[in-house]
């Protein structure tokens, strides 16, 4: 096996393989460890979740605040780990999932129409 960490390729008996690489620069975000601060059993066997937790960016830790929600029927989920900055807009918009009944396959589709009102 050899590697030409110049082209990131891996050579090996039975061919060449391409490696993946992802390239980190100071300026990405890594998240930290998410803690549930919210959690509400919906009539609709949904559980609705706000998460908190928090992003380092640029050497400075951030608070982040997200969203989970699980369908305790199908056992579908779908996360928005860092929703909002702000625990008071993401807990705006996790009534309004509720009151509205949205399944987790409506998720992102919510997201996008609550940002979008908000612009």
């Amino acid at each position: 096996m050899q590697h030409c960490p110049e082209k990131k390729i891996l050579f090996t008996r039975t061919g060449a393989y391409k490696m993946k690489t992802k390239l980190k620069t100071r300026s990405q975000s890594r998240p930290a460890e998410l803690i549930v601060y919210m959690e509400v059993y919906s009539s609709n066997r949904v559980v609705y979740r706000v998460t908190a937790g928090s992003i380092v960016r640029q050497g400075i830790r951030q608070p982040t605040y997200g969203i989970m929600l699980e369908d305790l029927y199908t056992e579908e989920r779908q996360s928005i780990p860092d929703f909002s900055g702000s625990l008071e807009q993401t807990i705006r918009f996790a009534n309004d999932l509720i009151r509205r009944e949205v399944k987790p396959s409506g998720l992102y589709d919510m997201a996008l129409e609550h940002l979008s009102r908000r612009i």
